[in-house]
């Protein structure tokens, strides 16, 4: 069993979790006080605001954070993207909650950048959830699906950002219809690859070439058992055989491989 590095990140998750119920029991514990005593004032409010907007604004950067530990390349970029998006959302968001400095400005630049935050924060989750040996029609729905989340925030940033005054009612539907293609399209991802089954190497993969699926446990010990015994039976013939022993041993490599990836 691997064991885990005390220099090694805390989950995701765990992290996310903790800090929606930190945010949570702040918000709860600040409006029961307030009710208590019969008082409920802005500093009520902007406490609990405060709280809620920390806790959805890590949500939405966890998913930044994962990719970015799991990837590289473009991948990782996005992912520290999707985390300074997410930081640049909570640190306006106080400033407007908390401050007379609210103006028109920068309400509309929060909220270009919580759109924005929005997006890569759903593309990060598609991207990071891609499985190797995903078919072509999971493929599709990823792409699609990232391609939804960027329009529908650029859709809502014109009227955000003041680019578009007026709203009328036939832009409000398309844009309703777009968001009800992002929602469906990114449900049914996961959807569809369990309906396809586990998914299996790719040809190009190098790692195939040790078999179409990655092998589990017990069948990893009796590829190495065998390679094992055939080693030791090259090696016990009268005519040593070096070629066919070190192909023995890139065997074992390659399995090894295999299974750590």
């Amino acid at each position: 069993m691997r064991q885990v590095s005390a220099r090694e990140p805390i989950p995701i998750r765990k992290f996310v979790g903790w800090t929606l119920v930190a945010g949570l029991l702040v918000a709860a514990v600040t409006a029961s006080v307030a009710l208590l005593s019969g008082e409920f004032d802005d500093t009520d409010w902007r406490v609990i605001g405060t709280s809620l907007g920390f806790s959805l604004c890590s949500a939405l950067a966890a998913s930044g954070g994962s990719l970015r530990l799991r990837a590289h390349g473009a991948k990782q970029t996005l992912g520290n993207l999707t985390i300074g998006l997410a930081a640049a959302t909570f640190v306006l968001f106080v400033v407007l909650l908390w401050t007379d400095f609210g103006s028109d400005g920068l309400t509309r630049l929060w909220g270009c950048i919580a759109l924005a935050t929005l997006a890569a924060s759903h593309a990060s989750l598609m991207i990071g959830g891609r499985r190797r040996g995903d078919s072509e029609a999971v493929v599709l729905l990823t792409g699609v699906s990232i391609a939804l989340g960027v329009l529908d925030a650029f859709v809502a940033g014109l009227p955000a950002s003041g680019a578009l005054d007026d709203v009328d009612e036939g832009l409000a539907e398309v844009f309703g219809v777009l968001v009800i293609a992002l929602l469906l399209t990114t449900a049914l991802v996961p959807i569809v690859r369990r309906l396809q089954g586990p998914a299996t190497a790719t040809d190009a993969d190098p790692r195939s070439r040790a078999g179409s699926r990655r092998p589990g446990s017990a069948a990893l010990a009796e590829e190495v058992v065998a390679t094992a015994d055939r080693i030791q039976e090259l090696n016990a013939d009268a005519a040593p055989r070096p070629a066919e022993i070190r192909r023995e041993c890139e065997r074992l490599r390659e399995l090894a491989r295999t299974h750590s990836a």
